[in-house]
């Protein structure tokens, strides 16, 4: 008896955790042509001692940049999307500079996707709540990146840093680009 309490209580855990570390995967897509169809708004070289060096694209679609033309929050419908690409570097984790001061980018990594949606907050606990947000991390081919998976978690924890800025850590550019 002691053993199918042990069972159940596994399992139990195991079905939530899960559930927790992909709940990404209920909501958010890859916007397939997003290139196209959103609008490019900001360009960061960011160094990192743990993944490497990295350039990372910002790309949001009109549902968000109308709402920030017009001095309003960032609605539910809105699509930000994070590309990372692979930079050139001295295989020490280094990058290389091209003569612009800026990294030299080499083949895309993949992509955050973070999309907000209308009771998409209540799959989570307060502690880890972005508001309605919700994050997923894509391969560059446009398919999940189930091994990243787990490292969603993470985002909430970071992004909760910006309550402030509705979770965006690229708000004051996305306002800049507003103004354009």
């Amino acid at each position: 008896m002691q053993g199918l309490i042990k069972f159940i209580a596994t399992a139990i855990a195991a079905i939530f955790l899960i559930g927790t570390a992909l709940a990404d995967t209920e909501n958010v897509k890859f916007p397939k042509g997003y290139g196209e169809k959103f609008v490019r708004y900001h360009a960061i070289d960011k160094p990192s001692k743990r993944f490497g060096p990295t350039h990372r694209i910002f790309f949001i679609n009109k549902i968000g940049l109308n709402a920030v033309k017009a001095g309003k929050p960032l609605p539910n419908g809105t699509v930000i999307i994070r590309e990372d690409w692979h930079v050139k570097n001295d295989g020490k984790k280094n990058a290389i500079k091209g003569a612009n001061g800026k990294y030299i980018v080499t083949e895309k990594k993949g992509a955050l996707v973070m999309e907000k949606g209308e009771g998409w907050g209540a799959a989570y606990p307060a502690s880890m709540r972005n508001g309605n947000w919700e994050y997923a991390i894509f391969k560059a081919s446009g398919e999940r990146n189930l091994k990243a998976a787990p490292r969603i978690k993470g985002c909430f924890g970071c992004h909760m840093r910006k309550k402030a800025d509705d979770f965006v850590f690229s708000m004051k550019e996305l306002k800049a680009a507003a103004k354009k």
